[in-house]
């Protein structure tokens, strides 16, 4: 085999490993759109939980100011049962006033506050359903990306170890000349001549170098483009 066959055939593993790499990088993607649909909804469920937590500290303590000023209504009641003067009386009576007044307004924002947090509570639980379906629906499709990407991985790996053996086959010189052109992300390194130009840029090489290249044996490097070219018979 000529050198210049074990380096197309060593080029051709190469394009295969780049599709299957290509591939694998495409699959990202799409795990990306999974995780952040997935991101969105759960982000809104923290919010959420926080916000009916805020809202319930606000209900207990509310309760508990309810409870405090009823307790004291009954013990307005039970100083004006037990009133002596008139002016007892009176105080005693402008003092429950007072407090059935603050219980009445407390009630009211009470009642707000429940159906506010009944609204809530209902968002809350509709964002942890649609969580729930969200997630059953994404099995089905993250098992198919693993699907791929597993199988993806077996043909990566298979098309290495050929390239590997290509290598073998390509002597060290050209191998790491055509290593370090590949390395600054060329696809296509080795291009055969286009007429009297390089195959990759359209450059017109000197006449020498093509009647080298047209031995059969000899590879040579555009100066323009940095690709390797050769004669193809």
């Amino acid at each position: 085999m000529s050198d210049i066959q074990a380096l197309l055939d060593l080029q051709s593993d190469d394009l295969a490993i780049h599709e299957l790499e290509t591939k694998l990088a495409a699959l990202a993607p799409r795990i990306q759109e999974l995780d952040t649909r997935k991101q969105r909804i759960v982000d809104t469920i923290a919010r959420q939980s926080a916000l009916v937590e805020a809202e319930e500290k606000k209900q207990a303590f509310l309760r508990d100011k309810i409870q405090e000023h009823r307790q004291l209504i009954e013990r307005n009641q039970a100083q004006l049962d037990n009133v002596k003067t008139m002016r007892q009386a009176t105080a005693a009576a402008a003092q429950m006033e007072q407090a059935k007044k603050i219980v009445a307004g407390e009630e009211s924002d009470l009642l707000s506050l429940n159906r506010k947090l009944e609204e809530m509570r209902g968002v809350l639980n509709g964002a942890t359903k649609e969580l729930a379906e969200l997630e059953a629906e994404q099995v089905t499709a993250r098992a198919e990306v693993a699907a791929e990407r597993d199988e993806y991985d077996k043909e990566l790996a298979a098309a290495q170890a050929k390239r590997t053996e290509a290598a073998k086959a390509v002597p060290d010189a050209l191998l790491n000349r055509y290593d370090r052109i590949r390395n600054r992300k060329r696809v296509h390194v080795v291009v055969p001549l286009n007429a009297l130009a390089c195959g990759a840029c359209d450059t017109a090489i000197p006449m020498q170098r093509r009647h080298s290249m047209m031995s059969g044996t000899s590879i040579e490097l555009c100066e323009v483009c940095g690709v390797l070219m050769y004669h193809a018979v």
